[in-house]
């Protein structure tokens, strides 16, 4: 069996099977640093006070407003889990609910179980209250004033409006990934190889069936034959691997001069991401000192603190967070900037990921769609308002906060105006290969992540949620990666 991508999802399937017996062969694109113990992994990629960027795969697009944005994705075996903020929800169970209908097997009663497995597995924890830094604890405190109430219950699929820190996969300040968690248990056993820098083309087929993949290793074109093949490249990967492979909308690979192996309308859309606006001020003398003093007796992260909210447009609990970090910006009189982001969580815009060409690793043109949906403008400028009113109703917040660096003016219309020119996102893109049943033709996947029309193909990462979680998305992806591999173990073993 060839997995295709050791990425957040990619190691817990390729880790699950291999502890089953079976014999995998993970293709990685990045490099493999070995597992932990062996003590060859960069130190950024360990650090998880900050979001290093010294293994990305350098995907950008652009924004409502034809501004450019960076979507980083990691191109390391862990994938994203080995780069990302740490924070880990679960989302509003009804999500999940909806899912089901669908697609069998992934209800919130169904993924309770391997939320909670997983949560050993990737050795989460919760913040102890003496770890909250200063700029986390005002912004708590000036939620809880403003009406929410104080709880850590991002591990709750019922929990709704509430402000706190969510559990973390950080152990002794470390940045505990998915390889950490799933391929060091089962490096060495002898029923999992690693193979990395191997960039996947295509999945091979031949009647109806995956036979293998093409890479490319060290400027050589190699094919390796397989009877299973797993992709798991995220939500922008995993499209391009497929539509080079033949796989997606006859018409448009017809057009593109890709010969058809599959006829999936699906394949590249429903791409979606969580719009972000940005509110950005200069850290204060008194946030530098606070800041000083406490690096010296803790250790000391730049985000922790989320507020769970609920816009005027919202159809469940809450559907925006408000997610405060700082960072250090050596052209500030005082050395820090506070960001505040307002993040969209239950978005109604799509996109598509689209080929530029039929050229052998031709690269996918990201268009997530963002705001199209008026709705969606809307809930963002109710999460916009909420914070400024936060930031001027707050007197130990506003003792952090300097000058605004970004910021919309009063009224309504400049709000919105504000917004479409210069949203950011939430770094959780999904849904580009989603899953639904074999009468659905925007379906890519079943609910067992098997690709429909092509034998021994599945796909197992975020691309295949039908809608993005209201959560921060590692943990989801986590237990997708534990779903799949579950029910590839059963039709393996049912021959």
């Amino acid at each position: 069996m060839v997995v295709v991508g050791g990425g957040t999802a990619g190691s817990v399937v390729a880790g699950r099977l291999a502890e089953s017996g079976h014999e995998v062969l993970v293709l990685e694109a990045g490099p493999d640093y070995g597992s932990f113990e062996h003590g060859r992994w960069p130190a950024d990629l360990l650090d998880a006070r900050t979001l290093p960027l010294s293994h990305d795969w350098n995907y950008a697009g652009h924004g409502w407003g034809g501004h450019s944005l960076s979507f980083h994705r990691a191109r390391v075996i862990g994938g994203c889990s080995a780069h990302n903020g740490c924070s880990q929800m679960v989302g509003w169970g009804a999500d999940y609910d909806m899912w089901a209908k669908d697609t069998p097997g992934w209800s919130a009663a169904t993924l309770r179980p391997m939320f909670e497995v997983t949560r050993e597995r990737m050795r989460m924890r919760v913040w102890g209250q003496e770890e909250i830094q200063p700029l986390q604890v005002a912004f708590v405190e000036a939620a809880r004033s403003m009406g929410l109430h104080v709880s850590w219950d991002f591990d709750d699929l019922d929990a709704g409006e509430s402000v706190g820190c969510a559990p973390v996969n950080i152990v002794g300040g470390i940045r505990w990934n998915s390889s950490f968690a799933y391929l060091d248990p089962v490096r060495g056993a002898g029923s999992l190889s690693v193979a990395d820098g191997v960039a996947v083309d295509r999945v091979l087929t031949s009647g109806g069936r995956a036979i293998g993949v093409q890479v490319r290793h060290r400027e050589e074109t190699l094919r390796v034959s397989a009877d299973q093949v797993v992709v798991c490249g995220g939500a922008y990967g995993t499209p391009e691997i497929l539509l080079r492979s033949g796989i997606g909308p006859a018409d448009e690979l017809r057009s593109a001069g890709i010969g058809v192996a599959a006829d999936l309308p699906g394949v590249g859309g429903n791409l979606h991401d969580h719009p972000v606006a940005q509110l950005e001020f200069e850290g204060t003398r008194a946030l530098a000192a606070d800041l000083a003093h406490f690096a010296r007796q803790h250790w000391l992260p730049e985000e922790q603190a989320v507020a769970k909210i609920a816009s005027t447009v919202c159809d469940g609990p809450f559907d925006l967070h408000v997610f405060p970090w700082v960072e250090q910006d050596a052209t500030l009189a005082q050395g820090w900037k506070v960001v505040l982001p307002v993040g969209l969580v239950a978005p109604r815009s799509r996109g598509r990921v689209t080929l530029r060409s039929s050229g052998p690793f031709a690269t996918g043109d990201i268009d997530h769609g963002y705001l199209r949906d008026q709705a969606d403008v809307r809930a963002l400028a109710d999460g916009v308002r909420w914070a400024q009113e936060l930031v001027g109703s707050s007197p130990t917040l506003a003792r952090y906060l300097g000058r605004a660096l970004s910021a919309p003016r009063p009224g309504d219309d400049a709000v919105t105006t504000w917004i479409r020119r210069r949203h950011q996102h939430y770094w959780h893109p999904a849904g580009s290969c989603r899953m639904g049943g074999p009468s659905d033709p925007a379906a890519v996947v079943g609910s067992g992540g098997a690709v429909h029309g092509i034998h021994g193909l599945s796909v197992a990462d975020a691309s295949i949620f039908p809608q993005i979680p209201r959560a921060t998305i590692a943990w989801p992806v986590v237990a997708a990666g534990e779903r799949i591999a579950q029910s590839l173990s059963q039709r393996l073993a049912a021959g």
